[in-house]
């Protein structure tokens, strides 16, 4: 599929003003989407045209439901409970009378269509009965001079044009229902049976339209990246685009992200890549960090046409920009998202971590023989307890206990580098944290939406960003103690585990605690401490 080109001009190749396109990302209130971002339906002067292709309802019990069908308008001052039943009964209408619709308005105040023949002076108006939500039909022309609306097929039909009408409307109102389970609701419904294809074809077209066209929200991205910049001073975007003006890459970190995990997060990021629903290829990258009560803290994140060495480097290039600071940093990441020597060269003196799911998953792909399935889950466990040792000889236990099953995966964690994922040999400082999907759980509802257009999924991420920042807030000023909640509970948890340990020996930095519960459980801890 080729790449959307980039152009500078907005639609209709004008520039935009900040009054006419608002933009507000300070993390305090959920600002408007951009008015290029409304649905056509919301534009009172534009017609719905589409080629009108009937599909015929063959069934004789379907037909009988659709003759009834014909006294769902039954004449001026009807009154409907609400607006989706008014497009219903629309919709069943003009199926049962054998004409199509035109929707002139259509939206949640008002409801005004035409029969889709040029000329006929058929015409229908209801509109919301104010302080209610009962809708009322104010105009009515019941006249056809077309020919239509006195059908006696004994197959009525619905054309094209209703059945697409139906989708819209559905996808409208349940933004990520399935095509499947739209094609079932019609045939429920409507006694219309349709194929899989048919079905997404029109949802992607009906999703365009709503949401605004795939290609021209690419051209939005350099009027984005100037408003960002311009409304939230410190913000930091980049945009990139390949030898033939398609788009290649994008970078963005807003001031709120940047300052707050320079402000309260350790120097602690998870990097991490998930798959975009959208017509053109597309891959998110993130980079987040976890904040004072360990709740997800995004930081940055890119959207790019591929994930690869050469997208991941740029976007750390592009991350050691927008942070400035001198203090090491630990990323925990996938081993083999080719990250270790970027990180090596942009951020000296910091650490890569490996993400012990992923490395897991790698195990299980690499480990051969016919019974492995068998004794995979004692190995997987042996490895996290080898992760989360303390030190390097109850690390080797752990690796021992992993060879008397396996041999071959004995050797294979060997070569996996482990002072990138062991708690025993790992330099750096990762608290414990030793996968890296901690941002699954912020951007995890994008794979529930239905494609959308780039320039949307940036405002929907920032309109997250900016509930997140906000709910943060609201529930950090009902806090009581000096600590975090979570960090409170977890204190008031080691003060009860140590009520049985002592102190006998301390030399310096080396102290030998001992369990009075255990005469032989002494343990030696030289150049630790019990972190919280």
């Amino acid at each position: 599929m080729p790449r959307p080109c980039l152009l500078v001009k907005g639609p209709q190749g004008r520039e935009w003003s900040q009054q006419e396109y608002p933009l507000n990302v300070t993390p305090v209130a959920q600002a408007p989407a951009p008015a290029f971002l409304s649905s056509a339906s919301e534009n009172p002067g534009q017609f719905n045209s589409l080629a009108t292709v009937p599909t015929e309802i063959q069934s004789d019990g379907q037909m009988k439901r659709v003759k009834l069908w014909e006294n769902c308008i039954t004449g001026l001052h009807q009154q409907f409970n609400n607006v989706c039943e008014v497009r219903d009964a629309l919709r069943k209408y003009s199926i049962a009378q054998g004409f199509t619709v035109k929707f002139k308005k259509n939206d949640s105040m008002r409801v005004s269509a035409k029969c889709s023949v040029d000329g006929c002076p058929w015409r229908i108006f209801a509109s919301r009965l104010s302080t209610t939500h009962l809708f009322r039909i104010k105009r009515l022309n019941e006249i056809h001079t077309c020919g239509n609306g006195t059908s006696t097929d004994s197959h009525p039909r619905a054309s094209k044009k209703v059945v697409e009408g139906i989708v819209k409307e559905k996808l409208r109102d349940s933004p990520n229902v399935k095509p499947k389970e739209i094609a079932n609701q019609i045939q429920q419904e409507f006694g219309i049976e349709l194929r899989y294809s048919q079905v997404r074809r029109w949802m992607e077209a009906a999703t365009e339209e709503i949401q605004g066209s795939y290609k021209e929200a690419y051209n939005q991205l350099p009027w984005l990246r100037e408003k960002i910049v311009e409304t939230n001073p410190g913000s930091v975007v980049s945009l990139n685009t390949r030898e033939d003006q398609s788009f290649h890459r994008l970078f963005i970190a807003f001031h709120a992200s940047l300052h707050g995990f320079q402000s309260g997060c350790r120097p602690l990021l998870f990097l991490d890549t998930m798959s975009l629903q959208s017509k053109y290829q597309s891959e998110l990258l993130t980079a987040a960090a976890v904040d004072g009560n360990y709740g997800i803290f995004p930081v940055a994140f890119g959207v790019v046409d591929v994930v690869n060495d050469d997208n991941w480097h740029w976007f750390l290039v592009q991350l050691k920009s927008a942070l400035p600071t001198f203090q090491a940093i630990t990323f925990v990441a996938d081993r083999q998202m080719g990250l270790k020597q970027s990180i090596s060269v942009i951020f000296e003196n910091s650490y890569h971590a490996y993400c012990l799911r992923y490395l897991s998953e790698e195990l299980k792909r690499d480990l051969k023989g016919p019974c492995i399935h068998e004794i995979i889950g004692a190995i997987i466990g042996h490895l996290y307890d080898a992760a989360y040792a303390p030190t390097r000889d109850a690390f080797g236990k752990c690796i021992e206990s992993i060879r008397s099953i396996s041999p071959e995966a004995y050797d294979w964690i060997w070569q996996s580098d482990p002072g990138n994922w062991a708690n025993s040999y790992f330099l750096g400082a990762r608290y414990n944290h030793i996968t890296s999907g901690i941002a699954e759980s912020f951007y995890s509802w994008l794979a529930e939406l239905t494609a959308l257009p780039i320039i949307k999924i940036i405002e929907t991420i920032r309109h997250k960003l900016m509930e997140l920042i906000y709910t943060r807030k609201v529930e950090s000023d009902q806090w009581v103690t000096r600590l975090t909640p979570s960090l409170e509970d977890k204190l008031q948890k080691e003060i009860l585990n140590t009520q049985s340990l002592q102190v006998t020996v301390s030399d310096g930095n080396t102290f030998k605690v001992h369990d009075i519960r255990s005469a032989f459980n002494d343990n030696d801890v030289e150049n630790r401490c019990l972190g919280l």
